[in-house]
């Protein structure tokens, strides 16, 4: 198999998208995804602030001159993968575009266009000779197709978007973050993405780090958790807004994490704990303020129930995390859920009961019992959730672990 290797055509002037320019997004999706050399042709150098950053991150690149042809300055023995100028693409595209060194397409020169613009180009060595001397993308697919030696590679599920000016950037940047979501995601997820993806590019304008919107989550749990305790109406539908505010901000930084490219093991773990602290404050609150009430006993037996279980998952799920994807989280929880969607009814069954006790359902909850001033009463729904998954996370999870496949981004999906 020949050496696979990136060329990146740089755009001028430089279009920046999660605070990065394209260019830079490309170098560092091409070195994520193991191609070496990363060419970047240009009419100028790479901006400085870019190139102090790949340089940070161990990545440089090889600076084609303008004059010749970007292609007569690479190996003659490597396949490439040419992205064109100001291009938005997500990491699966190049994955699959870097997938064509094997099996019967290797030798066919394959292009991933918008409408009838090619956007980036697998180029096989038996494809230089006929686009040697091209200087741009659509010189090359041009060229190809008289030949009859390019093909199209199939684009659904896929982002690609090529970036004409900055007045666009913030459409595209929030269609990218919808697309670096997760697709299973349960209904109520989908609901609080409606906000937390107009709070990303807020955030990611602001320069804040993915750690800093957890942190800022936290602290709105912390608040709403307090406010809850008070057993006042008012103040607890404030609280129950805290916390449905907390979980928007814990949908955003991981969405920060991905269009920034800043993913790593700490912060998703960093995320994974404030998770459960999470949990047990509001448990812990709802449980204070359900002691006002003349059905205290039943309501403190519930949450014993309620704390139990969710104890016995935050553990054995933190143990099947780190010894199936300890440096993604995330990949293990996407994973364990679709194979439980593929499985028979009882399982099935398992991954709904468990959605009373998903951040997002609770969330919710929170705010619908908060408005009609039944909030203790998420401690019985919380106590069937937790008992259920307990049940799951014992007698079936590890059993579906065997079915769950990491990803070739482990490691590099959250963020830090």
């Amino acid at each position: 198999m020949e050496r696979l290797a990136a060329l990146v055509f740089d755009g001028a002037p430089p279009i920046r998208v999660g605070g990065l320019t394209l260019t830079e997004r490309a170098i560092r999706l091409a070195d994520r995804a193991g191609l070496d050399p990363i060419y970047v042709w240009g009419p100028r150098a790479i901006d400085p602030d870019s190139a102090a950053r790949l340089r940070s991150r161990g990545i440089t690149p090889v600076q084609l001159p303008p004059e010749p042809s970007p292609l007569e300055g690479t190996g003659g023995d490597e396949s490439i993968v040419a992205v064109g100028p100001n291009v938005l693409f997500g990491p699966t595209l190049l994955a699959a575009l870097a997938g064509r060194t094997g099996g019967s397409a290797e030798n066919q020169a394959t292009a991933a266009s918008d409408t009838v613009t090619p956007l980036l180009i697998y180029l096989p060595p038996e494809a230089r000779a006929d686009v040697l001397r091209c200087r741009s993308l659509e010189e090359m697919a041009a060229r190809l197709t008289t030949r009859e030696a390019l093909q199209d590679i199939p684009l659904a599920g896929m982002f690609c978007r090529r970036i004409t000016g900055k007045d666009v950037v913030p459409a595209a940047e929030r269609d990218y973050i919808r697309h670096l979501t997760g697709k299973g995601e349960s209904y109520f997820t989908k609901k609080i993405r409606r906000f937390s993806v107009p709070l990303t590019t807020w955030l990611v304008r602001l320069r804040l780090s993915p750690t800093h919107v957890t942190l800022g989550g936290l602290a709105l749990a912390i608040a709403s958790a307090w406010c809850i305790a008070q057993s006042s109406y008012a103040v607890g539908l404030l609280g129950a807004m805290l916390y449905y505010t907390s979980m928007i901000f814990d949908c955003s930084d991981g969405e920060v994490a991905r269009v920034t490219l800043r993913e790593g093991p700490f912060g998703a773990w960093l995320e994974t704990v404030v998770d459960y602290v999470t949990y047990f404050l509001i448990l812990a609150a709802i449980t204070t303020a359900s002691q006002t009430r003349p059905d205290a006993q039943a309501y403190r037996v519930a949450a014993t129930i309620a704390l139990v279980g969710s104890v016995v998952v935050a553990m054995v799920a933190g143990y099947l995390r780190h010894r199936v994807a300890a440096a993604d989280p995330g990949q293990f929880d996407d994973a364990s859920a679709k194979a439980l969607a593929s499985a028979s009814r009882f399982h099935r069954f398992a991954r709904w009961g468990r959605q009373w006790i998903k951040r997002s359902s609770l969330a919710h909850l929170v705010v619908f019992l908060a408005l009609i001033g039944q909030l203790p009463v998420l401690l019985y729904l919380w106590a069937f959730g937790a008992t259920v998954a307990t049940v799951v996370i014992l007698g079936v999870e590890p059993f579906v672990v065997r079915r769950v496949a990491i990803g070739p981004g482990a490691g590099r999906v959250r963020r830090g």
